[in-house]
């Protein structure tokens, strides 16, 4: 335990624990081995909730819907809202080893992969206890349709998760729950809860929820982590718990800095930390850098075109936003694989608002089109501190499942190439009339 308070820590400005320890019988026998919390006024949170994955744990089976909803489920009966209350902080620490080498296959989206962008879905911290090559802990799911694509691509490449093609959209926005009788047993009810949570946290605001047909089914067998999602859906019906669709997307996994840089092109430069609102450490990026690309581009979005529209900033010059292709979101596991620090200007474009907004919130094509277009135009720049970057690698770091060398990938890549051709051409000519 002592590694794990250490972790919790090193993470955190607000943990100093020297000691953890159970209160009560009655605690050790409702959080068992899935989770703890620490309860209490401090700084920042009303209440702080930890959660564990087994500590000791078949390799390769992390078990997270199994391990965390039960923590989920009793937070949930003392407070309906505890999922959405920010005055409650929710962690969860991955002490699981994932196999003997910790390691994920990067070629592949995997379910490791949608669980944690799950937890941070559902508004969890997660902090892995030991490093995994491979995966990335900060990122989550922007929309409901991002989700359940990247579910059902899944389902497709692995028929264990077969399960995921019960989350049906209807016609009129409401995402309906159901399952065949015979799968309700085992660990099953478990992963249901948790996935359909997830797609109320995707979807917000802009959907309503319906499992009436599974608790149909469920009859005797319902238990209590089905009836809260029953009684938290009720309540998502009712009331306003997070709207999707901002006008502009927020990074909430970095912070913007005014540190000096010696050399911003170096990307083996050592990626720092500082104190995001909530009190967790995350990585930093530099205003340097940022004034560095959005200058040397001339204000100019990286898909302009002469259907481009600007408007003017404070600074006079047309209004762009620095997007980074890599996410920053892959930070961790970028230096601990690569020693790269993804904060250079070889991985940072200027998007117009409209654009940058496509790339976070868009439909499927509509992500996966201007993804492609900027992969192919600045690819030997990113080639040349990740070589192995392929264009379906680059698209799961945004939830899209694409498979290498596929049909799809090559007539993207086709399309994507032929679009950027036809842009230079076309700004030559204008720059030439000009």
């Amino acid at each position: 335990m002592g590694g794990v308070i250490a972790r919790l820590n090193a993470e955190y400005n607000f943990f100093d624990i020297t000691g953890y320890r159970f209160q009560t019988i009655a605690e050790i026998a409702e959080y068992s081995q899935y989770g703890a919390f620490i309860d209490g006024k401090n700084d920042l949170y009303e209440k702080i909730v930890i959660c564990f994955t087994p500590i000791v744990s078949k390799l390769g089976n992390v078990i997270i819907a199994q391990s965390i909803m039960p923590v989920i489920c009793n937070q949930m009966e003392q407070k309906m809202e505890f999922l959405l209350d920010n005055n409650i902080k929710k962690i969860v620490l991955l002490t699981s080893q994932i196999n003997q080498n910790n390691k994920i296959d990067n070629k592949k989206y995997n379910t490791l992969q949608m669980d944690i962008n799950s937890l941070n879905t559902l508004n969890f911290d997660v902090i892995p206890f030991f490093k995994i090559k491979n995966l990335s802990t900060d990122s989550k799911f922007n929309t409901l349709d991002e989700y359940i694509e990247m579910s059902s691509f899944l389902q497709k490449r692995q028929t264990a998760n077969a399960q995921t093609q019960y989350l049906q959209l209807s016609k009129n926005n409401i995402l309906v729950g159901d399952c065949e009788k015979s799968q309700i047993e085992g660990q099953f009810l478990k992963w249901y809860c948790f996935k359909f949570l997830t797609a109320i946290f995707s979807g917000g605001d802009d959907y309503k929820y319906d499992i009436s047909k599974i608790i149909s089914k469920l009859g005797s067998k319902i238990d209590n982590q089905f009836r809260n999602l029953k009684n938290f859906i009720d309540y998502a019906n009712k009331n306003s718990i997070r709207q999707v669709h901002f006008v502009t997307p927020t990074d909430e996994d970095i912070i913007e800095s005014d540190d000096e840089v010696e050399n911003i092109n170096d990307a083996h430069r050592l990626p720092e930390k500082g104190l995001d609102t909530t009190g967790r450490k995350r990585y930093k990026t530099q205003k340097k850098i940022r004034d560095t690309v959005l200058a040397n581009c001339n204000y100019l979005c990286n898909c302009n075109d002469l259907k481009h529209f600007y408007f003017e900033a404070t600074n006079f010059q047309n209004y762009v936003e620095c997007h980074h292709i890599i996410p920053m979101n892959r930070q961790e596991e970028y230096w601990f694989t690569k020693n790269v620090n993804l904060d250079i200007p070889q991985n940072i474009v200027a998007l117009c608002p409209n654009c940058h907004s496509q790339i976070h919130l868009g439909s499927r094509s509509a992500r996966l089109k201007i993804i492609s277009e900027l992969y192919v135009r600045n690819k030997a720049q990113l080639l040349s501190f990740d070589p192995d970057l392929t264009l379906s690698l680059l698209a799961s770091y945004y939830n899209i499942g694409l498979d290498s060398e596929s049909e799809e990938e090559k007539e993207c890549l086709r399309r994507a190439t032929q679009t950027v051709d036809e842009k230079q051409r076309n700004n030559t000519v204008r720059l030439t009339r000009n």
